[in-house]
């Protein structure tokens, strides 16, 4: 009776009995296989992983933001239209002028266009915003227009801008670049502007950290078109020290009022290969307040 109880146990526990062997003592069985099976660690199974390219796209190079610029740009367009009260005229004219300059700058496959006159009041920095205001109505172009006449800055002013950090600050150490940029309410249009003039205009634009200004301005998006407003050529070397940074220069002349001996002066220090045009400024015939040569 106790073999029975013995052997319903073993059987009960999935055991059978010693089995002899032919030179020596009963040994147990091995464990049946489905038994060894579960005593086997199970192997972890493999993590699923979504496939990565072999070169991942890289993040835009710039991420920075930038504050809305406080302006009245309609008063501008209002102050400084036309000659005569026909804005349609000085928006025909600008426009243009933006097809000849991006088409021009495009060819030549640079950015940064410089704009001065021979002398002060041929009206440098109206055609600058104008132009800058007629390339930005193309959604798809990026525009920044940075006023550089530290001796005379004057594109605030024009277009009543206020709460923004003069760009001067800048030269003495405060900040990179971008951080003196402000965009319009579409966004595509960039400002870079200063209030306060400086006896110092010409070193600050021959320095190291105008040049990095100019790359980081650059960079802020592969087709950006960079308009410079610059001093005028006579009476100072400020954009002289700048022109070897420049890919074009458009140079502005006011109709009856330019003196030759100075315009062929600017002209002659301009080389050949950065000179993509002149405006004809203030003139005359066919209601016409801009011609471009």
């Amino acid at each position: 009776m106790r073999e029975f109880e013995e052997a319903l146990r073993r059987a009960r526990a999935g055991v059978s009995d010693p089995l002899p062997t032919k030179d020596g003592p009963a040994v147990e069985p091995p464990v049946r296989q489905e038994y060894a099976r579960r005593a086997e660690p199970q192997p972890s199974r493999p993590q699923v992983q979504a496939l990565q390219p072999l070169h991942a796209p890289s993040a835009p190079s710039n991420t920075h933001v930038f504050p809305p610029l406080t302006a009245d740009i309609a008063f501008f367009r209002e102050s400084f239209g036309s000659q005569g009260g026909d804005s349609a005229v000085v928006d025909g004219a600008f426009r243009i002028l933006r097809t000849r300059v991006l088409e021009a700058m495009k060819v030549k496959g640079g950015q940064v266009l410089g704009i001065t006159s021979p002398a002060p009041g041929a009206g440098k920095t109206v055609t600058a915003i104008h132009l800058a205001l007629a390339c930005a109505r193309r959604p798809e172009q990026t525009v920044i227009l940075a006023d550089f006449d530290y001796r005379r800055p004057a594109v605030a002013q024009y277009l009543d801008a206020t709460g923004f950090k003069p760009s001067i600050d800048y030269f003495r150490g405060e900040g990179q670049a971008l951080d003196y940029l402000y965009r319009n309410e579409a966004g595509n249009l960039l400002f870079m502007l200063t209030d306060r003039s400086t006896e110092m205009s010409a070193e600050h634009l021959a320095s190291s950290r105008f040049a990095a200004a100019l790359d980081s301005l650059r960079g802020v998006a592969e087709d950006a078109l960079v308009i410079l407003d610059l001093p005028p050529m006579t009476g100072c070397d400020d954009t002289l020290a700048v022109m070897p940074r420049l890919d074009g220069v458009l140079l502005v002349v006011a109709a009856g009022e330019s003196r030759f001996s100075h315009l062929e002066e600017t002209v002659a220090q301009i080389p050949k290969d950065k000179l993509i045009g002149t405006v004809l400024n203030k003139a005359e015939g066919a209601g016409a307040a801009y011609d471009y040569y």
